[in-house]
């Protein structure tokens, strides 16, 4: 006999919403990984090992670097642990959002192509380094990784001994020769709009986290912010 009481969903509002956020987000991450893949092997393709271009060659290794740590993001954004606690309110949502994003306006600007052959390079290692070091920490933060002020676990072991939030120290890195490659005042305006909110990110999320998990204070005091022996 059917009964007339209506079905009730396993899941809940907020179940959906972080489905909702990790799919539309982990294929934007997968999308944007492919796209670095396809652009550095195409200039990987033009280079004449014959006669070596360093800048050429160190363009292309931080664009792939690029697309295997967006690669990296989309499959942690599919393997995540659900949140615990989330920092309440749309400003730290959206500082979050600025913070990590911000850069992408620098699409809007001409990419400078009368620097020296020693600043290409170097913007290019720069990338190189700071996508490298993201994919080691984002190996070490695992399940727990975030764009959002959100706990899901509190990881203290490999880089986050030293420092609380490595990853945004390897994405400034990065950021910094992003800037290198776009150098103008606008550049320079995105550039510090930025780090302003990355700042404001690491602010919302400690709080989350220290009233999360209730170690974080000693922790905290053990470790620095964001730049060994400075900060």
């Amino acid at each position: 006999m059917m009964s007339n009481t209506p079905l009730t969903s396993t899941l809940s509002e907020h179940d959906l919403i972080d489905f909702g956020i990790r799919g539309a987000l982990g294929l934007a991450f997968a999308f944007y990984a492919g796209v670095c893949f396809n652009k550095a092997i195409a200039q990987f393709v033009t280079i004449d090992f014959g006669r070596f271009d360093a800048h050429v060659f160190s363009q292309a290794s931080a664009v792939l670097a690029i697309g295997l740590y967006a690669l990296t993001v989309a499959c942690l954004y599919a393997l995540r642990l659900r949140p615990i606690r989330r920092a309440q309110g749309a400003w730290p949502a959206t500082a979050a959002l600025l913070g990590g994003f911000m850069m992408f306006g620098l699409l809007l600007l001409d990419q400078r192509t009368d620097l020296p052959l020693a600043a290409q390079v170097s913007a290019s290692l720069l990338i190189l380094t700071g996508n490298g070091f993201a994919i080691y920490i984002l190996a070490h933060l695992g399940r727990a990784f975030s764009i959002l002020p959100e706990s899901r676990k509190l990881v203290t072991t490999g880089p986050y001994q030293v420092v609380r939030h490595p990853l945004y120290l390897a994405e400034a890195v990065t950021t910094l020769g992003v800037f290198i490659q776009f150098l103008s005042l606008w550049a320079l305006l995105l550039f510090a709009m930025q780090i302003l909110m990355q700042m404001v990110r690491i602010h919302y999320e400690e709080n989350v986290l220290r009233e999360t998990f209730p170690e974080y204070a000693f922790y905290s005091r053990h470790s620095w912010r964001l730049i060994p022996m400075i900060y």
